[in-house]
């Protein structure tokens, strides 16, 4: 699911499971781990991209909630949580290189990343509300003014790159999913030159310091309510 490819400096993580890369709550427990290790490796920045380019993520297969139990739920969505919070507190900088769909927890994943490219039809937003379920508004909150996470969330409609980076959402746009990820590695190369190991830790450190608990506090609530009324669609 999670495939490394290194240039130089940088790691490129490539979400591999077409035709949307959509990732199951089994795989994002993977990530916490292969994060730790990419920093033992002596990796100095990431980018996270889709593989085909033809979207990032599609979030999680919404099949797979069908399967399971409340308490699966509760449990695959804290690995969903989990797998955001070790992107964000990595040390390492995060680059998202967003392409075709960005959807759920694959959006999720962008705003957990400290840097977000887009191409400008690109599509980002989460649908969950649409079958029944919530989640990712704290994280969004992170990355968007309160109207405009509360409208995404509300609706379940998406937006485009273009639109992400109108409102400050998305940093920079491409016009092509290969020129896309050449400038994310080349920035995040670039990141990689002008820190060492211990600066990008405490930098990092520093910046995800404001309101930390706040923000994993109400994650911790929005996990527990997704995980009853999922379980409560099921039961209709």
């Amino acid at each position: 699911m999670f495939e490394v490819e290194r240039n130089g400096e940088v790691a490129i993580i490539r979400l591999n499971n077409p035709p949307v890369n959509a990732v199951s709550f089994g795989n994002w427990d993977r990530l916490p781990p292969l994060l730790n290790q990419l920093v033992s490796d002596g990796v100095g920045a990431l980018v996270f991209s889709g593989h085909p380019q033809k979207h990032f993520c599609g979030g999680n297969d919404f099949r797979e909630f069908n399967t399971l139990t409340p308490e699966q739920t509760l449990a695959g969505t804290g690995a969903v949580q989990n797998a955001m919070r070790a992107v964000r507190d990595c040390a390492l900088p995060s680059i998202a290189a967003i392409h075709g769909a960005a959807m759920g927890s694959g959006f999720m994943l962008s705003c957990a990343c400290d840097i977000r490219l887009a191409t400008p039809d690109s599509r980002l937003g989460l649908p969950e509300v649409k079958v029944g379920a919530i989640g990712g508004y704290r994280i969004a909150r992170e990355v968007l003014c309160q109207s405009e996470a509360r409208m995404m969330v509300m609706t379940g409609e998406p937006i485009s790159g273009q639109r992400a980076h109108q409102i400050g959402l998305v940093q920079e746009l491409q016009d092509s999913a290969d020129l896309l990820l050449a400038r994310a590695i080349a920035m995040a190369g670039q990141i990689a030159s002008l820190m060492t190991g211990e600066l990008r830790s405490q930098l990092k450190t520093c910046m995800n310091a404001e309101d930390e608990n706040a923000l994993w506090i109400a994650y911790d609530m929005e996990r527990d309510l997704a995980a009853k009324v999922m379980g409560t669609s099921r039961n209709q």
